[in-house]
């Protein structure tokens, strides 16, 4: 598992579901904390279509911890401003980094939730479709 996919499976994760994986990841090895949590504000960057140039569309607030857990450094920053998730997705970065035996026991856990994150997606696309509606133009013809 990348860093990407584990960030978007903790953006997505509920925070009790995300507490526990952070406790067994850890495997008994207490986070210390080198930063935060706290809440921030995130400038949110986006590239416009046409041109292709990046502007700033506004501000983000979102929660950001830093951890250090068994000599290994772990990061998160999450939209919104729930504390204790960021938290937990830091240790789990944590975790994730040093290779921890714990994390390994929790990664199928984490890949079961990617999975059904996916599937939800892929449904609610499959009932946006079923509203999609087609044009046609009537043309003058001569019967």
């Amino acid at each position: 598992m990348d860093k990407f996919t584990l960030s978007r499976i903790c953006a997505f994760a509920g925070q009790a579901l995300l507490e526990s994986l952070a406790v067994k990841a850890a495997g008994g090895r207490e986070a210390a904390l080198l930063k935060g949590p706290e809440k921030t504000m995130v400038l949110l960057r986006i590239r416009e279509p046409i041109r292709r140039g990046r502007f700033y569309l506004g501000e983000l607030l979102a929660a950001r911890c830093m951890v250090e857990l068994g000599g290994v450094r772990g990061a998160a920053v999450l939209m919104g401003d729930n504390l204790d998730k960021v938290r937990s997705a830091a240790i789990l970065d944590a975790a994730h980094s040093g290779g921890f035996p714990g994390f390994a026991l929790v990664e199928p856990e984490l890949l079961r939730l990617e999975e059904a994150r996916k599937a939800e997606l892929a449904k609610e696309a499959a009932e946006i479709r079923k509203t999609r509606v087609s044009f046609q133009a009537l043309e003058d013809r001569e019967l």
